[in-house]
């Protein structure tokens, strides 16, 4: 409150006392009165004011801090989540590489005995019928599940389709050799040729290799 303002309430104060206390004096003290009560209640409106303020400010900043909360803890839930999905998945790629690899060592077998009935048919002199093929399929297995294992599959495919083929060359020359006992005995020479060491010790490899596998599988588990 300026000091006009606190001036005109003087004055109007002193107009309405008796006439015997319209003194100078008088004005003086009611002058200094209204000073000091406006500046009481300015100095309480200025606390008032503050106090306010900061409580407004404390309400905004505890709504804030609540929104941060919820967010942190979406964040939380979410982050949770993913992680579970994550290790779900892992645990359940585990498990199916587990299952494919028995069915891996499995084909492997059947590999062999693909070629055993070739073999056998071959040397009897009797054309083989048609069949699937599991080689292809060891392969697919391999190419899919156990990159990994790819050195020791590719190694047992390869010799596995060169010894299909050689089974296949001697099962022709049997045929056209019909009852010639010369060709016979060409065709049998020729086929001794064929190192069915080879084949064994790369089903051992590939063994080997996905035993070592498995057992790193479980450690992970």
């Amino acid at each position: 409150m300026d000091k006009e303002i606190i001036e005109q309430i003087a004055t109007e104060v002193v107009a309405r006392l008796p006439f015997g206390a319209r003194h100078s004096v008088v004005y003086g003290v009611i002058t200094i009165l209204a000073a000091a009560l406006a500046a009481g209640l300015a100095a309480w409106f200025g606390s008032f004011l503050k106090t306010k303020g900061q409580n407004f400010a404390t309400k905004q900043d505890f709504q804030e801090l609540l929104k941060q909360q919820e967010k942190t803890a979406q964040a939380v839930e979410t982050i949770k989540s993913e992680i579970g999905q994550r290790d779900w998945a892992r645990r359940e790629w585990t498990n199916l590489r587990r299952v494919k690899l028995e069915a891996l060592l499995e084909k492997m077998h059947e590999c062999e005995d693909y070629l055993n009935r070739r073999r056998a048919l071959a040397g009897a002199g009797k054309a083989a019928t048609p069949e699937r093929t599991p080689i292809n399929e060891l392969d697919a297995l391999g190419a899919l599940y156990f990159p990994e294992l790819k050195s020791e599959v590719d190694l047992f495919v390869s010799i596995c389709r060169k010894d299909r083929l050689a089974i296949a060359e001697f099962s022709g020359a049997v045929l056209k050799a019909g009852n010639d006992i010369q060709a016979l005995a060409a065709a049998n020479k020729n086929y001794d040729k064929w190192n069915p060491a080879a084949l064994s010790l790369a089903r051992d490899t590939l063994t080997s290799a996905a035993r070592s596998l498995l057992e790193r599988n479980r450690n992970l588990d």
